[in-house]
């Protein structure tokens, strides 16, 4: 029986936790821990409960098994082939980019199945739980969980773009925003977020002759992961800081880069605020 979103996870996170306390202590890190709260406080309302089986640690979701191991989220049958697949997880630091760029590996191996289990495994399911939505004066096509942050990071920017001109200039020059499209990463496996309406591309009408794409700026330039971030296009910082305030990334801090790309990714964001130096 449910008590109900929030309250319901939370209970359960407790009770998971102190399984953790006498049965897994040893066996679990910190990293782990976090990983797996920050899951509950990402995703807490769609998580139907966790479990043990063995030394294994099940999550139920929508009736579906996902199993997590060292940041993996694994159906059953993946989980018996689990080295070969990435983490979901991997550093994020939030903020601008300062000294010597150090880009963010992006996970080459990423399973689907917690997303599938989560959201649903095919564009119809997905669909079925999106919406149009107004952002910046366009019109994108994301699902409901997005819906709410993002009207936050609306109203965010246009404060900024009350009193900078930064700002204002990024509205207007917008010119298309991409969201909700069934595909795979460029040169992956893996299923893009925007497949589940979790990412958006925000196009402006020119890029200034900066790059912007790293598989763009591969095809002349042999030594495109070290292109400088000030030989990048991208969008003021404040707006960066406006989406990682609520719960996405910016594609921008990925080695490949991809500086119109944000996609959400709370849980992400949450161990970026949580992490131990």
């Amino acid at each position: 029986m449910k008590i109900g979103g929030f309250l319901y996870t939370f209970i359960l996170l407790l009770a998971s936790l102190h399984v953790y306390s006498t049965d897994l202590q040893k066996n679990l890190d910190p990293m782990e821990k976090l990983e797996i709260k920050a899951l509950f406080k990402a995703y807490g309302d769609l998580i139907d409960g966790i479990e043990l089986r063995g030394d294994e640690i099940v999550f139920k979701i929508h009736g579906k098994n996902i199993y997590y191991k060292d940041g993996k989220m694994l159906s059953e049958k993946n989980f018996e082939r689990s080295a070969n697949f990435d983490s979901i997880f991997y550093t994020y630091r939030k903020g601008p980019l300062t000294g010597t760029f150090e880009p963010v590996p992006y996970p080459i191996h990423r399973s689907s199945d917690f997303l599938d289990a989560l959201l649903g495994a095919t564009e119809r399911e997905i669909r079925e739980a999106s919406r149009w939505v107004r952002f910046l004066g366009h019109r994108v096509f994301i699902h409901e969980i997005c819906i709410e942050p993002l009207k936050r990071i609306d109203r965010q920017i246009k404060e900024h773009a009350s009193v900078s001109k930064e700002v204002r200039d990024f509205i207007s020059d917008t010119v298309v925003m991409y969201s909700m499209k069934r595909r795979l990463v460029s040169g992956t496996n893996n299923m893009s977020y925007h497949s589940y309406g979790l990412a958006i591309d925000i196009i402006p009408r020119s890029y200034k002759g900066k790059h912007v794409y790293w598989k763009w700026s591969s095809v002349w330039d042999e030594d495109w992961g070290y292109i400088s971030s000030s030989d990048r296009w991208q969008p003021p910082q404040t707006v960066i800081d406006a989406f990682e305030a609520h719960g996405f990334i910016w594609g921008g801090k990925w080695h490949h880069f991809d500086n119109v790309h944000f996609e959400y990714r709370p849980e992400i964001i949450y161990i970026a605020e949580n992490i131990s130096e």
